[in-house]
């Protein structure tokens, strides 16, 4: 077996088999057509008699690298066997350099590839839900008369420091936080998972208290995606934390989105109760490990 950096003249190959195997693991943030590697996102392919039988790639972006850490976007080998895995981590280990550790996400049910991950150090972290809405309807969710719930756009500057602001201090004591910075939310409204009003800023008076972010599924368009619901800390146990969902839920399915997927730390017991008391199912156990680099 031998590795091979993606670059122009084996991207094709690579995106073909994280499309095609990437999803048994973690479809998150699987390439697309339109992938192109660089520094932040360095990828190899593990090839056996001229066969691609392997993928591992990173994302080094600035709200990863700078919290001391790196995710792997795919870890993955057709080769049943301890090797391959170890060839594919060798490879990206120069990437790392300026990082404490590495991190990514297993289903909770794939036994061998947990055991693979395992005997290359990996250790667990911690667990987490992908939760399913599938009913066609919402429960009333009025906006209380003293709130206002704004639905963002990419002009809205002050809204969207607003929105980062607020996730960031409501979720930055979580395990596995990444930060939101404008910057990078601005792209969010430029691509292909954006739909119109799909981002959230609940406002009590002129004060931001609640966040949230509905998009379409990157692997599944016809299916949405919420992320960055929060509440701030002052104004949690008013409903809030529900209205949003419900909020959320609304516009995937106004855009004729369903499924509705969230992702939820499965420590997060307040959270995960509003999720399924709101009829969201359990779809799948992910494991989250993490490798120190020494």
């Amino acid at each position: 077996m031998r590795i091979a950096r993606v670059s122009d003249d084996n991207t094709t190959a690579y995106v073909s088999y994280c499309q095609r195997y990437g999803a048994e693991h973690d479809e998150s943030f699987l390439p697309n057509d339109a992938f192109v590697p660089t520094d932040d996102y360095p990828a190899y392919l593990l090839y056996s008699e001229g066969r691609v039988v392997g993928a591992v790639g990173l994302m080094r972006t600035q709200p990863y690298v700078g919290n001391g850490k790196v995710r792997l976007t795919i870890l993955h080998s057709i080769q049943s066997e301890s090797e391959a895995y170890a060839l594919l981590l060798a490879a990206i280990r120069e990437h790392t350099g300026d990082s404490n550790s590495v991190y990514g996400f297993l289903p909770e049910a794939k036994a061998e590839a947990r055991r693979y991950w395992e005997a290359l150090g990996f250790e667990v972290e911690r667990f987490a839900y992908l939760l399913a809405y599938r009913s066609e309807t919402v429960p009333d969710c009025s906006v209380p008369e003293e709130y206002h719930l704004t639905r963002l756009k990419k002009s809205d500057e002050v809204g969207i420091c607003d929105l980062c602001n607020l996730w960031n201090r409501n979720y930055g004591h979580q395990p596995g936080f990444v930060g939101a910075d404008p910057k990078r939310v601005v792209g969010w409204f430029d691509e292909p998972e954006y739909i119109p009003g799909g981002a959230l800023l609940l406002l009590h008076d002129s004060t931001p208290v609640g966040t949230a972010w509905v998009g379409r599924d990157n692997e599944d368009a016809d299916s949405a995606d919420v992320s960055m619901l929060s509440v701030h800390p002052d104004y949690r146990g008013r409903g809030l934390g529900r209205l949003l969902l419900r909020k959320a839920v609304e516009v995937a399915l106004s855009n004729d989105l369903s499924p509705v997927y969230l992702s939820v730390d499965a420590a997060n017991a307040s959270a995960v109760g509003l999720y399924l008391s709101e009829g969201f199912i359990k779809d799948k156990v992910m494991v989250c490990y993490t490798l120190a680099m020494a």
